[in-house]
């Protein structure tokens, strides 16, 4: 677990999203799940947060073992207590903020990958700070790209050396299957637009 307050982080209630506040670890109840990667908290002061589920990545509506994803999450979470350990290492994503989550004391990101609903999402293997915790390197966050010196971890982060396909064709975020793709500092397709290190932002 990370330190129990972080800096220069915020994050906003998912309905008042001019409300921000400055991040730290935070507890309440999930009053919904969204999918195997996503769920609202509510805290004692009422305020809804939408959480994404730090290094996982559960299958999306339309793809095989979105219902057992779901369904898994709303088991261990749904009407249950929660504390939640923001990402120091990430800001908001689509206004919700990155996290490991404990329901009722479960960590629930390492219990979905225990239990094959999802799978480790390695583009963020160079970010997140829960990259060296045990469960994310069984799962897939290995020494091989969360350890690196800073010259490896450039090369490997995100999409940079891969952002050319095999004709040099220049490549746009429709040229790819996700979002909120980690960028280095070298970003030749400009994927980057606000400069903040995570391209094709939604």
């Amino acid at each position: 677990m990370g330190t129990t307050i972080f800096s220069n982080q915020v994050w906003a209630t998912s309905l008042n999203s001019d409300l921000v506040t400055t991040s730290s670890n935070f507890s309440g109840t999930v009053t919904k799940v969204i999918d195997g990667d996503t769920l609202d908290v509510t805290t004692i002061e009422g305020e809804t947060i939408t959480v994404r589920l730090a290094l996982i990545d559960a299958p999306e509506t339309d793809e095989s073992g979105f219902d057992e994803a779901k369904n898994f999450m709303t088991e261990q979470c749904l009407d249950k207590n929660s504390e939640v350990d923001p990402d120091n290492n990430q800001g908001l994503t689509y206004g919700r903020t990155v996290a490991v989550v404990y329901c009722d004391g479960v960590n629930v990101n390492e219990a979905i990958l225990d239990n094959g609903f999802a799978d480790v999402y390695q583009d963020f293997c160079d970010v997140s700070e829960f990259a060296d915790s045990n469960w994310a390197q069984e799962h897939g966050c290995s020494s091989n790209n969360s350890n690196k010196d800073n010259e490896d971890k450039v090369e490997s982060s995100g999409i940079n050396n891969n952002q050319l396909d095999n004709n040099g064709k220049d490549l746009d975020c429709k040229d790819f299957g996700e979002k909120n793709i980690p960028v280095g500092g070298n970003d030749p397709n400009n994927l980057d637009a606000d400069g903040d290190g995570v391209g094709c932002e939604g």
